[in-house]
């Protein structure tokens, strides 16, 4: 009977509004905490995207420049970029500048097309 009736307290204990209300907020944390490490995870899968792209990204940097490395470690690659940086020749080399017509400046022709509407609208022509 003793057995049956701690039984019954345990029962009537665990049922109890306080219980009740301490179990939910028990699970509400819970359930905050597996929300908050959700968010987190796909989170940090954004960010080991963006690390992936930049590492591509660096291993291709790395790849032109050991090409060009391995391009200034000959001869005519130093002497290319020497010209390329000084604008420089050899002896018996001739560089040829090519120098495009100076354009007239548009404004300057706007303005002056302005003035003679102005002037024609004055007269009257």
């Amino acid at each position: 009977m003793k057995e049956l009736q701690r039984r019954q307290y345990i029962k009537r204990l665990v049922y109890s509004w306080p219980a009740l209300v301490l179990l939910v907020l028990v699970a509400f944390f819970l359930a905050k905490g597996a929300v908050g490490m959700i968010a987190k995870e796909r989170q940090s899968a954004g960010r080991v995207a963006e690390l992936d792209a930049k590492a591509t990204a660096l291993a291709l940097r790395e790849q032109s420049l050991e090409a060009g490395i391995a391009k200034l470690g000959t001869e005519e690659g130093i002497l290319e970029e020497i010209k390329d940086k000084f604008s420089v020749t050899r002896e018996g080399e001739y560089v040829a500048i090519i120098v495009d017509e100076k354009s007239k400046d548009k404004s300057a022709e706007n303005k002056e097309i302005w003035y003679k509407k102005l002037w024609n609208a004055i007269i009257g022509k």
